[in-house]
């Protein structure tokens, strides 16, 4: 009888863990990229912790990883996102190191050019200004990912997901932060 109770229980584990659930169903590359962006795009929120940006972000390497899979650096790729990944969540989302890994990623999915935050960025009056215009940069690198997916072309998508992460952990330097006719 103990037995016949341990292999129903062995047998009922196994399915618990091997029946889909709502994790697997969020496999799906085009919602864990909604899901993860959409904290990351939401208004400044004092709820949201640090924390649950960097998984956002972890989020959105790890779809990188899937949509590279098959791709001539698809390796290279993931190794470079996995350190990049690991001194993240161990040190800090703006570690300089962790965003050169990331930039090296990028520039295989781009061919070899670098990285490069777009100078509009720089350029704002205000900290709020400065967030207006980064959160809109970001949803159209989301917007584009998700048509790129859409289109099949699941490159274009990872490249994307990348220089979104790379927006986001990338300083700003804040060129025309300062007052007027402030020349620093």
């Amino acid at each position: 009888m103990t037995r016949l109770v341990r292999t129903a229980s062995v047998v009922a584990l196994a399915l618990l863990v091997l029946t889909p659930t709502a994790a697997a169903a969020a496999q799906d590359p085009e919602a864990r990229i909604k899901t993860a962006s959409a904290l990351l795009l939401s208004p400044p929120n004092p709820s949201v912790t640090q924390a649950a940006i960097v998984n956002a972000m972890v989020e959105l390497l790890d779809v990188t990883v899937s949509l590279t899979q098959g791709a001539q650096y698809g390796q290279d790729i993931k190794y470079r996102i996995d350190v990049a990944k690991d001194l993240i969540l161990k040190t800090s989302m703006f570690n300089e190191k962790a965003r050169q890994y990331l930039s090296f990623a990028h520039r295989m999915t781009l061919g070899g050019k670098k990285y490069e935050k777009p100078k509009e960025l720089d350029e704002f009056v205000t900290p709020e200004e400065m967030q207006q215009k980064s959160r809109k940069y970001c949803a159209t690198l989301v917007n584009g990912a998700l048509a790129a997916l859409e289109r099949g072309q699941k490159g274009e998508a990872a490249r994307l997901l990348l220089e979104l992460v790379l927006a986001i952990v990338t300083p700003v330097s804040g060129a025309g932060a300062g007052l007027p006719g402030d020349s620093r």
